[in-house]
């Protein structure tokens, strides 16, 4: 399997990209394909469509190519995977738990042993459904992927194939792991502070109130930030962003959850994922510089397993984005030199992956990584 990344600003790049990249015969059946919201997605699946390449599409918070960062861009990986080796699932529905399981049934009539890559809206689905629906079908299944982004603009996030998009739904590239190997790892490198609180008054992923104080208060005086950031609810998230929430599941797992927006009125946080009432957390801060390095070399263990893969994907929090600035382009660079091949990603609004020692999970303020692998 060879995979050739392009890129562009617009529609336009990509064709002409998209020439070049396969003026020596390059055949793709595949195309990875991460754009902002601002891009014409429609117009770039119909192209795609017309030169019979299927399409797995996200819109994002951010681009990844290589080792670079974009934004309001579009990036693509080209695949010439044959089409027997694998299947994608795109449906809609208002019961994300229901449509998970739909997916991993097709997963396992289209394959023996599948694996599954998912994406979906970030702001309308809460992926632990996604995974709960696919884990109580078959908790076997390998699973990996993110939330689609949408600049934060915080409107509509969408996925997209060859001839529909969905803001409600999910896009699964599900793959034949008889064919194809592949191999994931999430890390964050976020380091605890404080004391344990509890999450006292929560509805989905908006927590109301932690140790029964209003949750923006909470953070405010944690913090020590300044009273004038009450007075607008983009500063709150900015600023917040650095701080996520470490909570502890009853699968023994500690995620973070991060805080992507405040009800400056009721003194609420709305988080990039569900904290149940009751949920035992602590705040948590990026551990520095040396994060980067950090991120490297949990990564550097997967080459025990797969040394030489034909291409790396990334689904990698906006919201970590966002707490570590210019630095996330170094730990771009850093990943991509571990293996030195096409490597895709995009700023999501979540991540799906499996940390060191757990099982699969709902992560925030993550670096997700996928690598796929023709077998011999």
């Amino acid at each position: 399997m060879e995979a050739k990344n392009i890129q562009g600003k617009n529609i336009g790049d990509i064709k002409s990209s998209f020439s070049k990249a396969t003026e020596d015969g390059f055949n793709p059946t595949l195309a990875i394909t991460f754009c902002s919201i601002m891009q014409n997605r429609k117009e770039l699946a119909h192209f795609f469509k017309e030169k019979d390449i299927d399409v797995f599409g996200s819109t994002t918070a951010g681009e990844i190519i290589d080792s670079e960062i974009l934004e309001q861009s579009i990036v693509v990986m080209l695949l010439d995977i044959k089409k027997a080796y694998f299947k994608l699932f795109f449906s809609e529905s208002q019961d994300t738990y229901k449509l998970a399981s739909k997916m991993a049934h097709v997963a396992k009539e289209s394959f023996a042993n599948p694996a599954i890559i998912v994406v979906s809206s970030g702001l309308t689905i809460d992926a632990e459904d996604i995974i709960n629906g696919v884990h109580e079908f078959d908790s076997s299944l390998p699973l990996f992927g993110g939330l689609a982004g949408d600049d934060l603009t915080m409107k509509a996030s969408y996925v997209f194939n060859s001839e529909d998009e969905t803001s409600t739904g999910l896009l699964a590239l599900i793959l034949d792991t008889e064919h194809i190997n592949i191999s994931g790892l999430a890390t964050s490198g976020w380091d605890n502070i404080g004391v344990e609180k509890t999450i006292t008054k929560s509805d989905g992923n908006i927590v109301y109130t932690i140790d029964d104080e209003p949750a923006v208060d909470v953070f405010v005086k944690f913090f020590q930030f300044p009273e004038s950031v009450y007075d607008r609810s983009e500063i709150i998230a900015m600023n917040f962003a650095q701080y996520p929430l470490q909570m502890k599941k009853e699968n023994g797992n500690t995620v973070l959850r991060a805080p992507m927006m405040a009800d400056v009125e009721n003194r609420s946080m709305i988080f990039a994922g569900g904290i149940p009432e009751g949920s035992k957390v602590k705040f948590s801060v990026p551990p520095g510089f040396d994060l980067i390095d950090k991120t490297r070399d949990t990564f550097n263990v997967l080459k025990e397993t797969m040394n030489n893969p034909d291409a790396v994907i990334i689904f990698s929090c906006k919201a970590r984005h966002l707490a570590l600035g210019p630095i996330m382009e170094d730990e771009a660079v850093k990943i991509r030199s571990i293996w030195n091949k096409p490597l895709i990603g995009l700023f999501t609004y979540g991540e799906i992956g499996t940390a060191n020692d757990s099982i699969c999970d709902f992560h925030n303020e993550t670096c997700s990584l996928v690598l796929l692998e023709e077998k011999k």
